[in-house]
C-alpha cells in the first residue's frame, strides 16, 4: 500500500463514529458534553478532544473499520460520478464552458445522474461560472460551487 492511501487511511480514522460536530451542539451523539473533555475551550482542544483520535478516545468513542471506510469511499465516489454527469449536461445546455463575458443562466432539464424528465433544476453564475443544481428525485444529486 503507498504512503499515501496509508496516511488517508490513519487521517480516516480519526473521527469517532458519534461526532457530528460541535456547533450549536454541547454533545456527542453518544451523549458525551464536550466541556466534559480534556482541554475544553482551549487552542489544545482540536489536538487533545477524543472525537479526532488518536488520542485514546472516550469509553464511548467508536471508530471505523476499514469496511467501512472503504464503503464511504466508493459511495462518495459514486456521488461525485454523478455530480459530474449532471454538471457537464448542465455545461452542454449552456452551449459550452464558461468564458469571462458568458451570461447568465438557469432552468430545468432532463436529469443525466438518475434519468430523471425535468428534474434538474440549476443556476450558472455570468460572472464565475458556478454551478448551483439540485434534482428534485429524493437522495439525488445536490451541490452549490
Amino acid at each position: 500500500m503507498s504512503k499515501q492511501v496509508e496516511s488517508k487511511r490513519r487521517r480516516t480514522k480519526k473521527w469517532c463514529n458519534h461526532y457530528r460536530g460541535m456547533h450549536e451542539k454541547d454533545q456527542c451523539e453518544a451523549g458525551i458534553r464536550f466541556d466534559s473533555l480534556p482541554n475544553h475551550g482551549t487552542r489544545e482542544f482540536m489536538d487533545s478532544c477524543p472525537c479526532f483520535g488518536p488520542c485514546g478516545g472516550c469509553e464511548k468513542a467508536e471508530y471505523p473499520t476499514d469496511e467501512e471506510i472503504e464503503e464511504n469511499r466508493r459511495e462518495m465516489a459514486k456521488r461525485l460520478e454523478a455530480i459530474g454527469k449532471a454538471r457537464a449536461a448542465i455545461v452542454e445546455h449552456c452551449g459550452g464552458p464558461w468564458k469571462r463575458g458568458t451570461p447568465s443562466n438557469s432552468g430545468i432539464i432532463d436529469c443525466p445522474a438518475c434519468n430523471g424528465v425535468k428534474t434538474l433544476r440549476f443556476s450558472r453564475a455570468g460572472y464565475n461560472g458556478h454551478v448551483h443544481a439540485g434534482c428534485t428525485t429524493e437522495g439525488c444529486v445536490r451541490w452549490m460551487e
